[in-house]
């Protein structure tokens, strides 16, 4: 029985650092996605995040916490084309039968693109439309990197009606396309959906101040590590999650903040499930 136990326990360290730094929790307060910023302006986002993972039922004596701070660089590089980039800073405690390991650092820089296809303005409604591409080259710190080259393309859909908003988005991470060691496992794709609505409460007279209560609803599938073609056991999960949030917006600057909870999720095998993440973040636009 200890054997068995040790083993348990050993096969949920692994799968703990199987878990990417890209983390099935979606970015959060996605209103605005497919409304690119005009030429020449810059808008800077930064976010604290606390998210954690718990161990299947009786193993009580093991948990994940992580702690994320991204800060994202977006310019108006054209009026159809927008670039940026994201560092995400992690810092992961790790508890195994009453034992703590931790890792921080930089995680893997990812740079992107949207191109406007569509941007609709009257006086009644707006409306946006945005594909995405993106890259993530390993240049994350130890533990932390997903040690190989990511890929993730996507679209973006907003919508906005007097106070009324909706965000539709659309991503698929093709994860480890290139540089993954050889004699490791293949890592799983990510598919993602998010759909998000939000309705503004305008604050004074002056028009430049209001409060948005948001709701977000996130699905993520994220495939199987395989090797050799065969997926291995206890690799991939599919979580969809509510998201309750506010955005306060003065002037230019947006403070914003959401609690994300999981609702159903479905882990393939023996897995750490995702608990709920709180998420507090600025955002400026220069």
């Amino acid at each position: 029985m200890r054997i068995s136990r040790f083993l348990e326990l050993c096969l949920l360290t692994l799968l703990l650092w199987l878990i990417p730094a890209s983390d099935a929790a979606a970015s959060g307060i996605s209103i605005d996605a497919g409304l690119t910023p005009p030429e020449g302006r810059w808008i800077i986002r930064a976010q604290v995040r606390s998210m954690s993972r718990q161990p299947p039922e009786g193993m009580n004596d093991s948990s994940m916490d992580l702690l994320r701070v991204p800060l994202v660089v977006v310019h108006g590089l054209s009026p159809a084309i927008t670039i940026g980039l994201r560092q995400i800073f992690d810092s992961r405690t790790m508890t195994m039968n009453g034992i703590e390991n931790n890792a921080s650092g930089l995680g893997d820089l990812y740079l992107f693109g949207k191109y406007k296809v569509l941007r609709v303005n009257t006086r009644s409604y707006t409306i946006g439309i945005a594909p995405t591409v993106g890259v993530a080259p390993p240049t994350g710190a130890e533990d932390i990197s997903s040690e190989s080259w990511n890929l993730k393309a996507g679209l973006f859909i907003s919508g906005r009606a007097g106070v009324w908003g909706m965000d539709f988005n659309l991503g698929y991470l093709f994860r480890g396309v290139a540089g993954v060691a050889e004699g490791n496992p293949d890592p799983g794709d990510e598919f993602g959906v998010d759909l998000a609505f939000s309705r503004q409460f305008p604050v004074g007279n002056s028009g430049q101040v209001a409060i948005a209560p948001v709701l977000e609803l996130t699905w993520r599938d994220t495939g199987s590590y395989t090797s050799d073609g065969v997926d291995l056991p206890n690799t991939g999960e599919s979580i969809f999650s509510l998201a309750p949030g506010l955005k306060y917006t003065v002037d230019d600057l947006i403070i914003e903040g959401l609690v994300r909870f999981p609702v159903v999720q479905d882990q393939v095998g023996l897995q750490f499930e995702a608990g709920p993440m709180a998420l507090l973040g600025i955002r400026r636009m220069f």
